[in-house]
């Protein structure tokens, strides 16, 4: 369906004294570039989905190449570039899909923040039931008898250390998550024709 390189891995065997200045808004040829060559536009959306570009979803596909892109790169913005035949663009069209895409990782970053929210509420109110549990533990002495003081114990153990977890380990998956979403909303997207693309190629094996 479509396939992504890093434009360092496109560009590594031109040696860079020999070759002429890579345009970079028509192909990839800087380091935080990903290149994916479609199709057509159908190849960014889900195949399941008959709907209009308006409201498809995105494909699963798609997001896996983003996201195998982005374990490979460091901090720093991106540029994703689709390649397409040139005969089969449509300005309106590629107008259309950068907004969806922008618009599916804002709702992603609305998601981990809604999330994090729940779990921190969650996280606080069991933590305050173990405080208040082990206030009564300790001033109560009608609940000192060893076989319910064990079971107390337990669950105040598990309410504080559960409790501890969206800001400890949860916390850190989830900026993970936001910072996937917010490398791929904040990057720019830019179509261009296979043609120059092959063309440009071609032309950097003349200079081998």
């Amino acid at each position: 369906m479509f396939s992504m390189e890093s434009a360092t891995e496109a560009t590594s065997e031109v040696r860079p004294q020999e070759t002429r200045p890579l345009d970079t808004k028509a192909v990839t040829g800087v380091l935080q570039t990903a290149q994916i060559a479609l199709d057509n536009y159908d190849d960014i959306f889900s195949d399941f989905d008959p709907s209009p570009y308006e409201i498809r979803l995105i494909s699963e596909d798609f997001l896996r190449e983003l996201h195998r892109h982005y374990h490979r790169t460091g901090k720093g913005d991106i540029i994703v570039s689709f390649t397409i035949p040139g005969d089969l663009r449509v300005e309106k069209t590629e107008a259309l899909i950068k907004k969806r895409i922008r618009d599916y990782f804002k709702g992603r970053i609305r998601e981990v923040e809604r999330e994090r929210r729940e779990r921190v509420k969650h996280g606080i109110a069991r933590i305050v039931v173990g405080v208040v549990l082990s206030a009564l533990l300790l001033t109560n002495p009608l609940l000192e008898s060893r076989p319910f003081l064990e079971i107390i114990s337990v669950l105040i153990w598990f309410l504080i250390w559960s409790g501890l977890e969206p800001f400890l380990e949860v916390a850190t998956k989830l900026d993970r998550r936001r910072a996937f979403h917010e490398k791929f909303l904040k990057a720019e997207y830019r179509f261009v024709p296979t043609e120059e693309v092959v063309k440009y190629i071609t032309e950097s094996q003349a200079y081998r």
